[in-house]
């Protein structure tokens, strides 16, 4: 079965096998990793363009989190410009977990909470709504300045 944007199976399948690697490699390896993942994902790109599935994926594994969040950014309007909820989901919940755990930024977290709220509305999925009431959580704290034990 494709990704909600088109990506075949067996191309995602190798997606997958490249991002299981990178979890199994040790700490040494793991660039190497990230580099093939990353050659991949712009063959992927250059056939299919900069969707959401692609675009969330390389955020994944970014460590500048300003490039993460303007990459996950894309993704998300790639992903409601073709009414692809699953991954407008996936989007939301690292941009929710970005803006509320990176940057601390009540504003941009509730925004991007907000999206996730409405995208679970759609997609019916118990572990993204358990991390919407953890991130909910998380960002009370925030703004009433308690710091994370």
């Amino acid at each position: 079965m494709p990704t909600p944007d088109g990506i075949s199976d067996e191309e995602w399948s190798r997606v997958k096998e490249l991002t299981i690697d990178i979890f199994h490699s040790a700490e040494d390896q793991r660039a190497e990793g990230q580099r093939r993942l990353f050659e991949y994902l712009d063959k992927l790109e250059a056939k299919y363009g900069p969707v959401a599935s692609i675009l969330a994926t390389r955020a994944d594994f970014m460590s500048d989190p300003r490039a993460k969040d303007e990459i996950l950014r894309a993704g998300f309007i790639s992903a409601e410009a073709s009414n692809d909820s699953r991954n407008a989901l996936y989007i939301a919940h690292s941009l929710a977990e970005l803006h509320i755990e990176g940057y601390r930024c009540a504003i941009e977290g509730w925004k991007w909470l907000e999206r996730l709220k409405q995208f679970l509305l759609v997609v019916e999925d118990s572990w993204f709504g358990d991390e919407y009431s953890r991130l909910r959580s998380a960002l009370d704290d925030l703004e009433h300045g308690r710091r994370e034990s």
